[in-house]
């Protein structure tokens, strides 16, 4: 049995994520066996903190002890999950961790620079230290079917689709947008080479192209319906439909943990560089009014 922390509380992803892996609170079939969280930092904000209080009461009722500070769960428990709001805080969270060699899960976004993505992934290098992030859109049942399908051939192209609301601290797609551009690059890949995008109240839509010439689209919404789906342009069809989140957080709890156990992360880093490359790049180009921007001139 795994032995699990939490760093930060001002997501709802600490309880969400509590609750199927100590096995309380959720039905049975959202339940994942293998780890159980022992221990938990509630920490600090730079968005939320209203939200702490509310979520460490819930964490209470599942008798999950509380530790005084991060590193108080280095050498008691075997993995660490930071589900810090903000993709700014990743960095600081994760670094004493992957120094000590414990295997950590960044949530998303993985971060909110290129440069604080860099770091997480030299300081995992450096230390031999397993680290992956994901959206637990990559896990959804839809897509995990998709993906195991010899049915549709090759993928030539796709569109995600989901929500958008923005907020300051991780700017642009890296807060609610973040999934649809995550099952993007899930499906199509970490090669894309450069991003065009435009934007208004209601919504944004960020086209890249892939190096094999492929494109991907992403359309986030803030008005009407905001339902996650994708369409996926095959050889022998067109795959598409509505995306649930019903066992995205089992299906990635039980990657988390296989992840652990076998020591390869389900995620590559590489993946998670992609995402936010992409999402840079689609932020500069908004600030050009649309213009192409190349992902490999981005510093």
């Amino acid at each position: 049995m795994l032995r699990v922390g939490i760093v930060d509380c001002d997501s709802s992803h600490c309880i969400e994520f509590a609750r199927r892996l100590n096995q309380a609170g959720v039905d049975r079939d959202q339940f994942v066996d293998g780890a159980r969280i022992e221990a938990v930092w509630c920490g600090e904000s730079l968005m939320a903190p209203e939200r702490i209080p509310g979520f460490r009461a819930e964490l209470q009722q599942l008798e999950i002890p509380f530790v005084a500070e991060p590193t108080d769960l280095i050498g008691n428990v075997d993995v660490v999950l930071v589900l810090s709001l903000c993709g700014a805080a990743h960095l600081e969270r994760a670094r004493p961790f992957l120094e000590a060699g414990l295997p950590t899960f960044v949530d998303k976004p993985f971060t909110c620079s290129l440069a604080d993505a860099q770091a997480i992934a030299s300081l995992a290098a450096d230390h031999n230290t397993l680290c992956f992030s994901s959206s637990g859109l990559r896990f959804s049942q839809e897509v995990v079917d998709f993906r195991s399908s010899p049915t549709w051939g090759d993928l030539h192209g796709l569109i995600t689709y989901g929500p958008a609301k923005r907020a300051d601290k991780n700017p642009g797609l890296f807060h609610y947008g973040i999934h649809c551009v995550e099952l993007l690059i899930e499906l199509l890949g970490p090669d894309c080479e450069s991003v065009s995008a435009i934007s208004n109240d209601g919504a944004e839509v960020v086209t890249g192209r892939w190096a094999d010439g492929r494109l991907g689209t992403v359309r986030g919404s803030r008005t009407g319906s905001t339902a996650y789906g994708f369409a996926a342009f095959c050889e022998n069809g067109v795959a598409s439909g509505p995306v649930s989140t019903r066992f995205a957080y089992r299906n990635l709890l039980q990657a988390i943990v296989r992840s652990v156990e076998t020591g390869t992360p389900a995620v590559p880093l590489e993946s998670s560089l992609a995402v936010v490359r992409f999402i840079t790049a689609a932020l500069k180009s908004e600030q050009l009014g649309g213009a192409p921007v190349t992902l490999a001139d981005l510093t």
